[in-house]
């Protein structure tokens, strides 16, 4: 990597130094996430469940620990030696039993919390997420000052999400511990398992609508970029304490990232466009069905989908451009054109 490259001066650590942990090591930002660490020389422990499937984390500077959130002990071994923790394990969905995303999202923090505690570790750096600021559609300017809102009823995700990000900030400053909170916005990139693909199923089948036009501006982060922004909220000084959004800088509208993925994916573009009330009503009623029915798979169209597709903000990086020197290297363009190939 470039000498002149600011991940590299921002973690420029040598093999032997104190280690860094990464939660989630197996999951879409954790993999990236871990793989850049080890790129720049970092002693990375990725920790992991699984005990299968590992083979993109067999490399020179990568040990595997195996651990899980629910179990304190096996967190305190993996973290014992690490001076710094990437928190990137989450449950993430729009589907499923409030217990199952408080136990990954709230107490799967509580627990990673203590254990960097216990074991010294002198960061940690929280993965969390912009929808704790709800999802507007009034198009207004969201930065770190602004408050949380109340979760919609039934969003599971964001209320624990938000419940998982007060547990790490009030963390800070106890134990000898510092904790940076980064808010991305929805991430995507080669490999994503979350948003993309959805889009890609329904724009195969030609059942892919636009939401209101399409004319609301969507918060994107490409997972390159987002990484660059987690490695410098790990290492540089000012941001022990503070939350820091980050998405792809550009005003990208729900049309646009749609007849982008069609395009660059082969295939028509959508040709009806659906009002936002419509799209809601119908998303209660299959969620509602899809409860009747106990499916354990999310259901083609959900609330929190439809709210999400029609979200409609501005999301200020001027905090995490300044105070961590980052910036945006991939354009939704340069990345919308590597997403199939």
């Amino acid at each position: 990597m470039d000498e002149t490259d600011p991940i590299a001066d921002a973690a420029g650590a040598s093999s032997d130094g104190p280690a860094v942990l990464v939660t989630g090591a197996t999951g879409f930002v954790g993999g990236r996430l871990v793989a850049a660490l080890a790129a720049q020389g970092q002693r990375v422990r990725a920790l992991t469940r699984r005990s299968t499937g590992l083979e993109a984390l067999e490399r020179p500077g990568i040990e595997v620990v195996r651990g899980d959130l629910l179990d304190p002990p096996s967190l305190v071994r993996a973290a014992e030696g690490a001076s710094l923790v990437f928190h990137a394990a989450a449950r993430v969905s729009d589907w499923g039993p409030r217990e199952a995303f408080f136990a990954a999202n709230v107490d799967g923090t509580r627990n990673l919390v203590a254990a960097c505690r216990e074991a010294g570790v002198a960061r940690l750096v929280h993965l969390g997420s912009l929808t704790v600021l709800g999802l507007p559609r009034d198009g207004r300017v969201l930065d770190e000052r602004t408050l949380p809102e109340p979760p919609a009823r039934g969003d599971f995700y964001t209320e624990s999400k938000l419940e998982g990000e007060k547990i790490a900030r009030e963390a800070h400053g106890t134990g000898g511990l510092e904790t940076t909170v980064v808010r991305p916005g929805a991430i995507w990139g080669p490999g994503d398992p979350n948003v993309v693909p959805r889009i890609v199923r329904l724009l195969r089948r030609g059942a892919m609508p636009y939401v209101g036009g399409g004319r609301n501006l969507v918060g994107l982060v490409h997972v390159e970029n987002l990484v660059r922004g987690l490695l410098l909220a790990g290492s540089v000084p000012a941001a022990a304490g503070e939350v820091f959004h980050l998405t792809d800088g550009e005003e990208i509208t729900a049309r646009e990232a749609i007849d982008g993925i069609a395009d660059a994916l082969g295939v028509p573009r959508p040709r009806v466009s659906l009002p936002f009330p419509l799209v809601l009503a119908a998303a209660a009623l299959v969620e509602g069905t899809a409860r009747a029915l106990r499916l354990r798979r999310p259901p083609p169209l959900t609330r929190y989908g439809a709210r999400f597709v029609a979200c409609h903000a501005r999301y200020d990086l001027a905090k995490a451009r300044r105070e961590l020197g980052w910036e945006p290297a991939v354009s939704f363009r340069e990345g919308v054109e590597e997403l199939f190939r």
